[in-house]
């Protein structure tokens, strides 16, 4: 795999996780990764390499994509008693680890889609600005299977995001009022919760996600109104902050006759401590019990390396 190739597929796996989230991301690469090994034709001992390739791309995306990096370090560790076998068999085995992987963070989708339920209570009034898969799928359970009265206020930023919030919402009849990002403090007195979704967080207590998340967090934050964070534990990082490479984009402008470089980033780095409620597959866990619970799941994962 050359360069060329590398950047095109970190972009694809940005793109992918910026609108449907990081797990839902995972699930599809690791798809899209047991297709390419059935459709891989090299002789034998030529497919550790082929393997190594393809991992170190995921490996290095900006940022990292941390649920999927962890899955495909497990799948490396689990392969390598099989290389030297026939190539059938290795494909076989390498599919068979994946379809386990893809099954796994599933499970832990469902059951955090599960627990979430809980934090959403009948006349809610809740901040999203993010399409969230996990959190949008909870509202929508909420509304449909569950018939409580919410209401959202929809921050629009990026359109194609912003829409697909947008169309799911309408799907489930939940109300909404969309309003411009930077308007949300003419709202916040109606809301009661944020709720809201992570890439990752890291070992530092910090939390890589979509970006405006800070400064919605913060102001949510000083108007005390709680934030809800979703993320399954696959997601924490034994990395610090600043190793999550976060995208950095610049892009000449013309404008009205004025020439600037805009300068923006993939994603937001938020403080663990604007978090009020964390929530994981394996329980909800209150501000006053995220730091130690935080540093329990590094110390598990660790252990395992």
């Amino acid at each position: 795999m050359n360069e060329a190739d590398k950047t095109i597929l970190c972009r694809l796996i940005r793109d992918h996780e910026d609108l449907v989230g990081s797990s839902r991301a995972t699930m599809l690469a690791l798809q899209a990764f047991k297709a390419s090994i059935q459709e891989l034709k090299c002789a034998p001992e030529e497919i550790p390499n082929q393997y190594a390739a393809l991992v170190d791309a995921i490996k290095n995306t900006r940022p990292k994509i941390v649920p999927l990096i962890h899955l495909i370090e497990e799948f490396e560790t689990e392969m390598a008693p099989h290389f030297g076998a026939e190539a059938d068999q290795l494909r076989e085995k390498a599919c068979e680890i994946l379809q386990a992987k893809h099954d796994r963070i599933k499970e832990k989708v469902a059951r955090i889609i599960q627990i979430g339920l809980d934090c959403i209570d009948d006349g809610d009034v809740i901040v999203m600005h993010t399409a969230s898969s996990d959190v949008t799928r909870m509202i929508a359970l909420a509304k449909e299977v569950m018939e409580r009265r919410l209401q959202v206020i929809v921050l629009k930023q990026d359109f194609i995001k912003t829409k697909k919030l947008i169309d799911i919402l309408k799907q489930a009849q939940v109300e909404l009022e969309t309003v411009p990002e930077f308007s949300l403090s003419h709202y916040i007195g109606k809301a009661n919760k944020m709720l809201t979704g992570a890439l990752s967080i890291t070992h530092d207590m910090k939390v890589v996600s979509a970006v405006g998340t800070a400064n919605v967090a913060s102001l949510c934050h000083f108007h005390k109104i709680p934030v809800y964070l979703f993320a399954n534990t696959l997601k924490f990082s034994h990395g610090l902050s600043e190793d999550q490479c976060i995208h950095e984009k610049r892009v000449a402008t013309v404008q009205n006759n004025t020439n600037y470089v805009l300068t923006t980033y993939s994603h937001d780095m938020l403080d663990l401590d604007m978090v009020d409620f964390l929530i994981t597959e394996e329980g909800i866990f209150p501000k006053d019990k995220i730091g130690s619970y935080v540093q329990e799941i590094q110390s598990r994962r660790l252990g395992c390396c």
